[in-house]
C-alpha cells in the first residue's frame, strides 16, 4: 500500500518534480562510458539523475584555498549545525578535533558518507557515529558529489538527510607538489601545507600515490572576546563562571562564601560569595582554533588483470594529533568537618567549584590511527553485463585526555583529617584548598595524573554487484543493478582507570551485523513523443536484516521528465532509516561539561511562576555556560524511520547555452526519531510545563542551597517525529568575452519548515528562523555566489556567503534576542607563472566581519556552529607541476 501511495504522489506531482544536471565539466558529451554517479548503482551514458546532486571538482576545491574536506562541505547552503571543525573547541559525538558533514541541520548521524561509493570506517578516538573527514587529503579528491535526497534503498542506513560521496583521482599521471602557508590577521591561527602527488601509467595500468602533511595553529578566544558577555538592561556585561580560583564553599548556616583570591592577602580569609567580583573569565583558556597536525598518505592501483577483470586497490592511512586548552581543572565537592586543620571558617562546609589554578593548565589532546582498504575486482560477461566483488576493511585507533586531571576519591582523602597527614613526606598529604596559592605541591603531586582513554572501531564489509540491460524497448533500454552486501561494524571506548572508578566515564563495547540485498531500475517510459522527448523512472528495493534489529525494507520511486532541450522535470519519493549507533545502544555513562541555559535567569511569565514554585529565587542568575552532562547509551532504543520527497525543474537557457537554473523542493519526515533532548531544551520544556514533562524535569538536578544546575541526565530515545522542508535554487553561467572566461555559481537555500516533537502529546518544537544554544542556526535564508574572471595566466574569483536573520530560541533581552543577517566576502586570485607553475593566494572574511552577539550564552558570544570566530585570515599556495 505505502508503495502504491508514494507511485501516486510522484505520479501526481510531475508538473512540479524536480531536475538536476551533473555539471558539463565533469562529463565529455561525447563519450559512450557508463559511468555510475552518487544515487544510483546503475551505470549509465544518460547521466540525468532523478535525485538532486551537487558536485564540486577539484579545480574548484583547489582554487578555493580550502586545506580540509570539512571546510569544503560546511559552507554549503544545505549544510548547517554542529559538525565539528578546527574553528571551535566543541566535543562531537566523534570527540574533539573530529570533522563531518552535517546536511539539513539533522545531525552528523543521518548523513551518509562515502568513499568511491563505498563505506567508510567511523572516525574519533572510540565508538564514535560517523567517518573523520580529516582521513582524506584534499588533493587527492578528484570531486565530491552531494545528494542532497534520501537514499537508503540505494545505500542502506543513514542517508536520511542526503549522501557524500568523495571520489578519488585514480587515474593521475605525473607529479604535483602544492605548498600554502597562512595566518589571521592577529598573527595566529597559522596553517602550513604540503602535498605531493605522484602517479604514473605502466603496461597494463595506473598508480598514484599522495602523501598530505598539514598543520594548523592555535587561536586563542581571548584574542577577539575579553569576556563572556551577558546583557544586564539592554546593555552588555562581562558574565564570569561560578567556578572560581580559591574555591567557594557553602557552609552549615547556608551561606555561601568565596576563599581568598588575592595571594598577597590573608590566605585564610574569606568574604560572601559575589559572581561579578570572584567569577572567573574562562575565556582565558579558550580557543578559537584548536591546533592540529595532520599526516596522511595514500596509494590507488588500477591494474588489468585480462581484458575482461580489473583489479583496484585503495589504501588511505591518516594520522591526527590535536590538542585544545582548558580551563584549570576542577573536582566534585567535598564535604569538610568544621575541626579540619585547614577549614578557616569554623563550620562544617561543602567545598566545590574550585579552579585549581596552582596547576599548570591542562590540554586536551587526541591522536587518531585510521586506515582504510579496498579491494575490487571488475568484469564484463559475454552479454555485456557488467560484476563487481569488492571487500573494505577500515580500523580507527585513538587515545585522549589531558595533562592534568583531579583524581576526586584521593581530593576526598586530602580533605579527611583520620586519613591524611600533615607530616612532612606523608603518604596521604593533608591539602589547603581554602584560598589561591595554599595547595602545596606534594598534594598536586598526589592528587592529580595524566588522564587518558583509548578506543576505536572497525569496518568489514563485503559486497557484489551485477548491471546490465535487460532489454531494448521502443522507449529505450531497460537497464539493472542488483547486489548483495555484508557489514560488521563494532566500536569500543576503554576509558582511563582513575575516570571510571570515579564514575566519569564507562566503557563502551558493541557490535552489529547487517546482511542487505538491493535491486535496481532504470525503466525508460517515453522518448521522442510531442510531450516529452525522454520520459523515464527509477525504482529500487532494499532489504536490510540487522543482528541487533528486525529486518527492513525501503524503496525509491523515481522519475525524470525531459520536456524538451531547454525544460525537464524530475522527483523522487522514498523512504530511509537509521539504526541506533555502537553509543546509542551500548554506550554507558559519560560525563561531559555542555553549555546549557537555565531559563530561569531572566525568567518571565509561566517560566518565572514554575521556577519560583520549584524554589528558585525571583533574581536567580547562571554562574557560567556549561553544566555537568551525564549522557550515554539506552538499550530499548530503536530503528528511526523516514519518508522524502524531492520535487522541482531545471531550466537551460535557449538563448545561452550555458546558462542553466535549477529549483528543487525538499521534504523529509522522521518517525520514531532518535533524540536526545538537549540540556536547554530538557530545561526549558520542564519549567514551561512540570507536568507534561514531569520525566525531564526528574532529569535536572539542582543545588539545595545556590539553586544553580549541578547535573542533567539525557540519553537517546525514540521521539514522535522531526520534519524538515524547503527549496534549493542554483543558477550557474558561463560565457566568453574577448580573452576573458567568466562563470557565476549561486545556490540558495529556502528553510520552509524545521520542527521536531520530544514524544507525543509534547509541544512541537519550531525551529524554523531560530537560532539555537547548542544545535546551531535554522535561519530562512542562505545563500553563496561565486563570481570568476580567468584568463590564459590570471584567475579572479570573488565569494559572498549570506545567513539570514534568526530569533533566539531561549528569547533574551533586545540585544541578542536575535541576531541580524551575516555576509562574509573572500576573495582568491592566481597566476600561471608557466604550464606547471602557478602561484594562489587569498583572503578570506575580508571585511573582518565579527560573528553577531547571542543571548543564549555560548562561549565567543555567539553560535560557533555557524559563524566565524577567527576573523580576517590570508594564505598564499604554489603549485608546481614536474
Amino acid at each position: 500500500m505505502l508503495l502504491k501511495k508514494s507511485y501516486l504522489s510522484v505520479c501526481c506531482s510531475i508538473a512540479f518534480i524536480s531536475a538536476f544536471n551533473v555539471n558539463a565539466e565533469e562529463i565529455d558529451s561525447q563519450t559512450t562510458e557508463r559511468i555510475e554517479i552518487t544515487g544510483s548503482h546503475i551505470k549509465q551514458v544518460d547521466l540525468e539523475s532523478a535525485s538532486p546532486v551537487t558536485v564540486i571538482d577539484a579545480k574548484q576545491i583547489a582554487f578555493s584555498g580550502i586545506s580540509s574536506v570539512e571546510e569544503l562541505l560546511q559552507e554549503m547552503t544545505a549544510a548547517a549545525g554542529p559538525a565539528g571543525n578546527a574553528t571551535n573547541a566543541y566535543w562531537t559525538s566523534n570527540g574533539y578535533a573530529t570533522a563531518q558533514i552535517n546536511l539539513r541541520g539533522l545531525g552528523i548521524k543521518r548523513t551518509l558518507v562515502l568513499l568511491n561509493g563505498r563505506r567508510i570506517v567511523a572516525g574519533g578516538t572510540g565508538a564514535n557515529d560517523s567517518p573523520d573527514l580529516n582521513m582524506i587529503p584534499i588533493n587527492l579528491i578528484k570531486r565530491v558529489e552531494v545528494l542532497k535526497d534520501g537514499a537508503s534503498a540505494i545505500y542502506g542506513a543513514d542517508a536520511i538527510a542526503g549522501v557524500v560521496n568523495i571520489i578519488t583521482k585514480d587515474d593521475f599521471s605525473g607529479a604535483q607538489l602544492t605548498i600554502k602557508t597562512g595566518a589571521s590577521d592577529k598573527g595566529d591561527a597559522e596553517n602550513q601545507e604540503v602535498n605531493l602527488t605522484l602517479g604514473g601509467n605502466f603496461d597494463r595500468g595506473n598508480i598514484v600515490v599522495n602523501a598530505n602533511y598539514v598543520n594548523t595553529g592555535n587561536a586563542l578566544q581571548s584574542e577577539r572576546n575579553s569576556c563572556p558577555l551577558t546583557e544586564v538592561d539592554g546593555k552588555l556585561e562581562c558574565f564570569y563562571s561560578g567556578s572560581t580560583i580559591g574555591g567557594r564553599a557553602t557552609l552549615s548556616d547556608g551561606s555561601e562564601v568565596q576563599f581568598n583570591q588575592n595571594p598577597m592577602a590573608d590566605g585564610n580569609s574569606y568574604s560572601t560569595y559575589n559572581n561579578s567580583e570572584h567569577g572567573y573569565n574562562w575565556f582565558e583558556s579558550l580557543n578559537s582554533y584548536s591546533p592540529m597536525k595532520r599526516f596522511n598518505i595514500a596509494t590507488l592501483l588500477n591494474y588489468e588483470v585480462n581484458e575482461d577483470v580489473q583489479l583496484s586497490t585503495e589504501l588511505i592511512y591518516a594520522n591526527r594529533r590535536s590538542s585544545q586548552i582548558v580551563t584549570p581543572r576542577g573536582f566534585a565537592k567535598v564535604n569538610v568537618a568544621s575541626d579540619f586543620i585547614y577549614n578557616p571558617t569554623g563550620q562544617d562546609l561543602t567545598l566545590k567549584n574550585r579552579r585549581n589554578v596552582e596547576v599548570n593548565n591542562p590540554e586536551f589532546f587526541q591522536e587518531t590511527n585510521t586506515l582504510q582498504t579496498n579491494f575490487m575486482l571488475n568484469g564484463e560477461l559475454a552479454n555485456d553485463w557488467q560484476w563487481q566483488l569488492s571487500y573494505s576493511y577500515g580500523r580507527n585507533t585513538g587515545t585522549d585526555g589531558w595533562s592534568y586531571d583531579f583524581n576526586d576519591a584521593r581530593v576526598a582523602q586530602t580533605l579527611d583529617s583520620s586519613v591524611c597527614s600533615t607530616e612532612v613526606d606523608a603518604a596521604i598529604p593533608c591539602g589547603d584548598y581554602f584560598g589561591i596559592g595554599e595547595l602545596s605541591q606534594e598534594v598536586i603531586d598526589y592528587v592529580t595524573y595524566r588522564r587518558e582513554g583509548s578506543g576505536g572501531n572497525e569496518l568489514r564489509a563485503w559486497t557484489g554487484q551485477l548491471t546490465g540491460d535487460l532489454m531494448e524497448l521502443d522507449t529505450g533500454t531497460l537497464a539493472f543493478a542488483a547486489g548483495i552486501e555484508q557489514r560488521d561494524e563494532k566500536g569500543w571506548r576503554k576509558p582511563d582507570t582513575v575516570a571510571q572508578q570515579n564514575g566519569d566515564e564507562d566503557a563502551i563495547s558493541g557490535a552489529y551485523q547487517v546482511k542487505e540485498a538491493y535491486i535496481e531500475f532504470a525503466v525508460p517510459l517515453a522518448r521522442n513523443t510531442t510531450w516529452a522527448e525522454n520520459l523515464a523512472a527509477d525504482v529500487a528495493l532494499r532489504y536490510s536484516d540487522y543482528s541487533t534489529f528486525d529486518s527492513d525494507t525501503t524503496f525509491k520511486l523515481g522519475l525524470t521528465w525531459r520536456i524538451n532541450d531547454t525544460f525537464m522535470l524530475r522527483g523522487v519519493r522514498s523512504s530511509a532509516f537509521r539504526t541506533p549507533t555502537i553509543t546509542e545502544l551500548f554506550g554507558g555513562t559519560n560525563t561531559e561539561n555542555l553549555i546549557t541555559v537555565d531559563p530561569c535567569a531572566g525568567a518571565t511569565g509561566a517560566i518565572k511562576n514554575n521556577c519560583v514554585a520549584a524554589g528558585v529565587p525571583v533574581n536567580f542568575t547562571q554562574d557560567g555556560s556549561t553544566v555537568k552532562t551525564s549522557v550515554g547509551g539506552n538499550p530499548s532504543v530503536a530503528p528511526e524511520r523516514a519518508n522524502t520527497l524531492t520535487l522541482g525543474a531545471v531550466w537551460q537557457s535557449p538563448y545561452a547555452d550555458d546558462l542553466a537554473v535549477t529549483v528543487d523542493y525538499f521534504d523529509i519526515e522522521i518517525d520514531n526519531a532518535i533524540n536526545s533532548v538537549a540540556g536547554s531544551n530538557m530545561l526549558r520544556l520542564c519549567y514551561s510545563d512540570p507536568v507534561a514533562y514531569a520525566e525531564y524535569c526528574n532529569n535536572i538536578v539542582r543545588d539545595e542551597n545556590t539553586y544553580q544546575v549541578t547535573e542533567i541526565e539525557k540519553r537517546p530515545m525514540n521521539a514522535a517525529n522531526e520534519k524538515v522542508a524547503g527549496i534549493d535554487v542554483n543558477v550557474k553561467y558561463k560565457t566568453e568575452y574577448n580573452s576573458y572566461q567568466l562563470a557565476l555559481n549561486w545556490d540558495v537555500t529556502r528553510l520552509l519548515n524545521h520542527e521536531n516533537t520530544a514524544f507525543d502529546g509534547a509541544e512541537t518544537e519550531v525551529l524554523l528562523g531560530k537560532i539555537t544554544a547548542d544545535r546551531g542556526s535554522f535561519s530562512k535564508w542562505k545563500s553563496n555566489i561565486q563570481i570568476s574572471v580567468a584568463t590564459q595566466d590570471y584567475k579572479f574569483n570573488y565569494s559572498i556567503r549570506y545567513i539570514g536573520k534568526a530569533d533566539d530560541e531561549n528569547g533574551g533581552g533586545p540585544i541578542g534576542s536575535s541576531v541580524p543577517s551575516v555576509f562574509y566576502h573572500d576573495i582568491q586570485a592566481s597566476y600561471a607563472m608557466s604550464n606547471d607553475l602557478i602561484f594562489s593566494a587569498g583572503i578570506d572574511n575580508i571585511f573582518d566581519k565579527q560573528p553577531p552577539f547571542l543571548t543564549s550564552t555560548n562561549d565567543a558570544n555567539t553560535d560557533v556552529f555557524t559563524y566565524d570566530t577567527i576573523g580576517r585570515r590570508g594564505y598564499v599556495k604554489v603549485n608546481y607541476d614536474f
